[in-house]
């Protein structure tokens, strides 16, 4: 009985850990702020300790020209960003699509997989180098500028489809992610005086079986 108790304790004590962390977990969503389509550049007011996202979409001219010159690798799209205080973060974008099996079709757009940063401003941004696009924390408020740097695009030509600059919206807590945080709690409370109920009780019996053995 006192084994069941515990070990009841330390089931019901891993139901309520698994609700409050589901319970927890904030819901993020990358909401767009400022659109360009077929630009160079673009200019976004960013706010400072808010998370933004720059993404970069191609044109149906980066597709047939990636696929006339039969790609196998992908392809780097130089970038600068202009932070408001006017220092740089220089990196390559690399775009990858997939070729056509037959001539008769196309291939794929080329997609954004990868960058790599070269120079950043520290001051400003607080860049993330595992995310595929270019996702910074942005440590100044003001206009930043993102542009492609049109004179190295060898591989290509004319402006992407689109320049986006998404922000990272926290979404607030619906009231299905309350009741999980509140029977977390509840279950994490009740794991706790069901296991306690079992330590004593294996106390005592151990305590009982103790003063036997010494008459």
């Amino acid at each position: 009985m006192r084994k069941a108790l515990f070990y009841a304790g330390l089931a019901i004590l891993s139901i309520g850990l698994a609700f409050f962390v589901v319970g927890s977990i904030k819901n993020v969503e990358s909401k767009p702020l400022v659109e360009e389509r077929a630009k160079w550049e673009i200019t976004a007011n960013l706010a400072q300790g808010t998370t933004y996202i720059f993404d970069i979409w191609s044109s149906e001219t980066w597709r047939n020209d990636f696929t006339d010159g039969g790609y196998e690798t992908e392809q780097p799209v130089d970038i600068v960003i202009v932070s408001p205080s006017g220092n740089k973060t220089e990196l390559q974008a690399f775009f990858f699509a997939m070729l056509p099996s037959s001539p008769a079709y196309k291939g794929t757009r080329p997609a954004l997989i990868y960058v790599e940063y070269r120079t950043v401003d520290f001051d400003s941004l607080d860049v993330d180098k595992s995310h595929r696009a270019v996702r910074f924390l942005a440590r100044q408020k003001g206009n930043y500028t993102a542009r492609i740097v049109e004179k190295t695009l060898n591989w290509t030509t004319g402006p992407p489809e689109k320049l986006i600059f998404y922000q990272e919206v926290v979404s607030d807590q619906t009231s299905y992610t309350i009741f999980l945080q509140g029977g977390g709690v509840v279950f994490l409370a009740t794991g706790i005086v069901v296991s306690g109920w079992g330590v004593k009780a294996t106390k005592k019996i151990r305590a009982r079986q103790k003063r036997k053995a010494r008459k």
